[in-house]
């Protein structure tokens, strides 16, 4: 790394983490108004306080990273511009997209980061969130046994129907009383599994003391139940069985709280869901994946702005940017509405806000003198 890099990013970095630390403690003395005194009333530790916070914080990354960029960006180099720096760097023969180059790659490391962090953190905190808030009367323990009764699942892909007696969301690879309905394209029943417990082994079920109901065409029974093996205690392989432990996690697990990986397979073993449902998820999924890319397009449309502020008004450079940033938001609205009534295909509606800023802010890059 080039002395001027280091110069640029120690600047920049140092500004960018003091407006994240703000813009975080005021997020935070805010929801500690409404939550210091439940907090007082339930004795909840100061561990369990912070990792809350944490939890919270994380799902807001996504709004509180670009504000962040916006204003780092804008006061840095306002304030290079102010000093004469950037002049002195393009008079040394530095071209003024090889400065830029610092700001952009900052901006796209945060898309990085809010993209990982939405995937990898945000589901389980908001998870934990919602666990937290629920036991908070009870304990200190911020998580209960999620344990389902009766819990149903169909896979129109491969045309099963699960009926499991009792699962623990927490341990989902063992199941007790488990019912499989296997049927055939027409929808009618081909046979019927039974078994006492059903464990996920080696990226397959295995069935104990399984029972075996064939049925006809007419969904007449044939024959009566049977065990595999009659008088003896048996477990049985059965790698035709492709749903997942995770899919019945999925199944009853709040569509936020969902990576974007685990919406994808649910897209793609619900082949029944109807048009509507299935735009609203598509919508969905593509607003996720576009979000953090808010990281680098704030940072691309700031950067002229910090420029031409610095040699004229910095107050017009600040509001003019920060009615793109508003503008931004507002048209990200504006494509979810249009993709979720139908108006424009649901990936454009999630990515409209993007494609437009991305190519304003590059026009407005390229007319830096």
């Amino acid at each position: 790394m080039k002395l001027i890099d280091r110069y640029l990013l120690r600047e920049y970095i140092l500004v960018l983490s003091y407006c994240l630390i703000g813009f975080s403690m005021i997020f935070v003395i805010y929801d500690l108004f409404d939550h210091l005194s439940s907090f007082i009333d339930n004795e909840v530790s100061f561990t369990l306080i912070l990792r809350y916070y944490a939890s919270l914080l994380a799902p807001s990354l996504e709004y509180l990273a670009p504000a962040s960029l916006l204003l780092a960006t804008l006061y840095t180099l306002w304030q290079m511009t102010r000093r004469n720096e950037l002049t002195a760097m393009r008079a040394s023969g530095i071209s003024i997209y090889r400065i830029m180059s610092c700001f952009l790659a900052v901006g796209f490391f945060f898309t990085l980061t809010t993209a990982l962090i939405r995937e990898c953190v945000t589901p389980k905190a908001m998870a934990w969130l919602q666990d937290f808030e629920a036991d908070e009367d009870e304990d200190e323990t911020g998580s209960g046994a999620r344990v389902y009764h009766d819990l149903p699942y169909y896979s129109s892909v491969a045309n099963h129907l699960w009926m499991i007696g009792r699962m623990d969301a927490d341990a989902p690879n063992k199941l007790l009383n488990v019912k499989v309905t296997r049927e055939r394209p027409d929808g009618s029943r081909y046979e019927e599994l039974e078994a006492d417990r059903a464990e996920w082994l080696d990226g397959q079920w295995w069935f104990y003391n399984m029972t075996v109901q064939k049925y006809d065409e007419d969904e007449n029974p044939v024959g009566s139940a049977k065990p595999v093996i009659e008088g003896h205690s048996t477990v049985t392989e059965l790698p035709f069985l492709t749903e997942q432990p995770q899919d019945f996690v999925n199944e009853i697990t709040s569509w936020d709280f969902l990576p974007s990986v685990a919406v994808i397979r649910y897209l793609k073993l619900h082949k029944d869901l109807s048009p509507k449902d299935r735009s609203q998820k598509v919508l969905s999924l593509h607003q996720r994946l576009a979000a953090p890319w808010a990281c680098f397009i704030v940072t691309l449309f700031a950067i002229p702005a910090g420029v031409r502020g610095g040699r004229r008004s910095a107050l017009a450079g600040v509001f003019t940017t920060v009615g793109y940033f508003f503008g931004f938001y507002s048209l990200m609205q504006i494509g979810l509405f249009l993709g979720l009534r139908g108006l424009i295909w649901p990936w454009l509606g999630a990515w409209l806000s993007n494609i437009v800023f991305l190519f304003t802010g590059t026009v407005m890059v390229s007319r830096i003198q």
